[in-house]
């Protein structure tokens, strides 16, 4: 039997973290690491700040498959896709999604044009870089009540229950607040009142979708509350906290589970993600299905949805990190037989032009 495959964990940090950030981080690196090492695996750790070329030099692209752990890079939008795109540079074979989907990906406007494009239902909405932009002329009055967002933004950043608003007053009140709170333009998006849906998928070729997360809102009873605040994400003593628990197994009918796999599957599909995504979908009450955000390289800790998706599909935290990296290894060995193949060929027309060169 085979061993598993070496793998480097690489992961970045910001300037702008405390000690006890770094320190979390770095605990999150060695559990990962322990875990792939009880399963077999030989680990390496690589950590970095900007540059990914020194943390990787140390180890040969042909023996090691490179674990990318890296969500962003401080200071840059599309930090990571610039990431991987070096690795790919440098013959890495990395798990993960390519560069050209993490681009994509970042813009919320970008995302929601691309839906639309393809036939994806997705809210309807727009970008704003100034409140002045916001007038009737705009925003359509039908797409209120509208949720704000930054444009680039992950992790709710900038989201509070002021995020869903009702005019065109309020609207332009917070495209303001986002500008000058995250520096970057805001999203406006008609608001789907409803059931919160996040679908994790894995998988190239024929991609599985994991067991589905609803996010139970049956504690909020004002429904334009009922978002992923910020508070509710990072804020342990915030009153959303605890507010917002996970349904893992929500309970659907036979038609809207399959309109969910479906979509999930084609966004999936179209955005050509690779190894791992998760699709966050809404649900409002005629059962329509909407496509709010699309996540490839979604949070990977132990504690987060996609790995509580793999829990709750009876995977460890091994297990389904090991899983992954699989998926890389496959990549990794078509390419070296790719590399041979074109080896032999061009080995083959070399010796042919030196017997035709030969006189007669």
């Amino acid at each position: 039997m085979r061993s598993p495959a070496p793998v480097v964990i690489l992961y970045n940090e910001y300037t702008t973290w405390s000690e006890q950030e770094r320190r979390e981080a770095d605990a999150l690196a060695a559990r990962m690491a322990d875990e792939l090492a009880a399963l077999g695996h030989r680990v390496a750790l690589a950590r970095f700040w900007k540059d990914v070329r020194p943390a990787l030099a140390p180890f040969d692209p042909e023996a090691w498959i490179v674990f990318n752990w890296c969500e962003g890079v401080e200071g840059e939008i599309d930090g990571d896709a610039r990431v991987c795109a070096e690795m790919d540079d440098m013959g890495y074979t990395y798990t993960g999604n390519a560069p050209h989907t993490l681009r994509l990906s970042v813009q919320k406007h970008r995302v929601k044009r691309f839906l639309q494009r393809h036939g994806i239902p997705t809210p309807p909405g727009r970008g704003f870089r100034s409140p002045d932009e916001v007038s009737e002329r705009t925003w359509n009055k039908a797409w209120f009540p509208a949720i704000v967002k930054p444009v680039s933004q992950h992790c709710s950043v900038a989201i509070s229950r002021d995020a869903v608003v009702h005019t065109w007053a309020a609207l332009r009140e917070r495209v303001a607040y986002v500008l000058e709170t995250v520096k970057e333009p805001a999203l406006a998006e008609r608001y789907i009142a409803g059931r919160e849906i996040n679908v994790g998928i894995w998988g190239n070729g024929r991609p599985q979708v994991l067991p589905l997360r609803e996010i139970d809102f049956s504690r909020i009873e004002n429904p334009f509350h009922r978002i992923l605040t910020w508070e509710s994400k990072w804020v342990p003593d915030s009153p959303d906290w605890n507010a917002m628990p996970v349904i893992t197994q929500p309970v659907l009918t036979d038609a809207l589970r399959q309109r969910i796999l479906e979509i999930s599957l084609r966004t999936y599909r179209v955005f050509r993600c690779r190894d791992y995504a998760r699709v966050d979908l809404r649900v409002d009450a005629d059962e329509n299905v909407w496509v709010v955000d699309v996540n490839p390289n979604p949070d990977i800790t132990p504690s987060g949805g996609f790995i509580g998706a793999c829990n709750t599909a009876g995977y460890t935290y091994g297990e389904a990190i090991s899983r992954i990296i699989s998926m890389a290894v496959a990549r990794h060995n078509r390419r070296r037989a790719l590399r041979r193949v074109k080896g032999a060929l061009s080995a083959k027309r070399k010796a042919e032009q030196v017997v035709f060169a030969a006189p007669l």
